[in-house]
């Protein structure tokens, strides 16, 4: 990773005077977001809030702050490995579960910016086919990298087919249970393949079992959310490899878990009884 002054082009463009922009104002987050798009909303808001984004000079800590489209943005800040954060959480599954991603044709469901497909293309994967309901999120570094396919506005659970069956499925999902999307797993895996999940605990327990601010923090329900995803999961063919706590909490502080499984293929012989 680097470290140093990223420089929006446009505006030390403009400031150079080859050519003039509007003389209009707009809020920081905006103006950053344009000019670095190969960063995340989040990443760019808490380098803001960390003191590391200056305009002509000067510290800005406020998103909201207007500032004029003529002015030179930087970012002073430590380049991140991955688009997002969730990079860092599919790294350590990986790492930990022993998840061979070279060469591998993926589906990365629950994209968002894109923090699980950097993951998988960082570490080898030949394609990935990226799924999300949401439209706009993708990182421009993602969206833009030829060994990807985004597929926006499309719900995992009602996809029903790939251009090709992948060797590796990662999910990333909220607001959903992963045992509801299992079937359209299935049907776009090859009969050897991969599933790394991530187990959002506030996703999948009862509701009663979900405390203040959404937050999870009985260990037992914890386990107990874990078994559940686990049986269910081997329901479908699924052998479990293994699990680890995620070494990231979730964007509002729940804990959560990475589990690996591997799809069984079995030859059922006709003995002729």
């Amino acid at each position: 990773m680097q470290c140093g002054p990223v420089r929006s082009f446009a505006a030390a463009s403009a400031k150079a005077g080859k050519f003039q922009l509007p003389k209009k104002k707009r809020r920081l987050d905006e103006i950053c977001l344009e000019r670095f798009q190969q960063y995340s909303r989040t990443f760019i808001q808490s380098w803001i809030l960390q003191g590391k984004v200056f305009v002509d000079g000067k510290v800005v800590n406020k998103a909201g702050t207007p500032v004029s489209e003529k002015s030179v943005v930087e970012i002073i800040a430590e380049v991140p490995k991955y688009v997002c954060r969730a990079g860092y959480k599919l790294e350590a599954a990986i790492e930990q579960l022993d998840v061979d991603v070279a060469g591998k044709v993926a589906l990365d469901s629950g994209l968002s910016t894109g923090g699980f497909t950097d993951c998988l293309l960082q570490n080898g994967a030949s394609f990935v086919y990226g799924v999300d309901v949401g439209y706009g999120q993708v990182a421009d570094k993602i969206r833009r990298d030829e060994r990807v396919c985004v597929i926006e506005r499309t719900n995992l659970r009602y996809l029903s087919e790939l251009p090709q069956k992948v060797d590796l499925v990662t999910l990333d999902l909220s607001f959903i249970s992963i045992l509801l999307v299992m079937p359209a797993v299935v049907n776009v895996m090859k009969e050897e393949a991969t599933l790394v999940t991530l187990v959002k605990p506030q996703f999948e327990a009862r509701r009663s079992q979900v405390g203040s601010g959404g937050i999870v923090r009985d260990s037992q329900v914890h386990q107990e959310v874990l078994e559940k995803i686990t049986k269910g999961v081997e329901g479908f063919g699924f052998r479990s490899d293994g699990w680890i706590e995620s070494p990231l909490k979730g964007a509002e502080g729940n804990i959560e878990f990475l589990v690996r499984f591997s799809r069984i293929h079995e030859i059922v012989q006709n003995d002729g009884h």
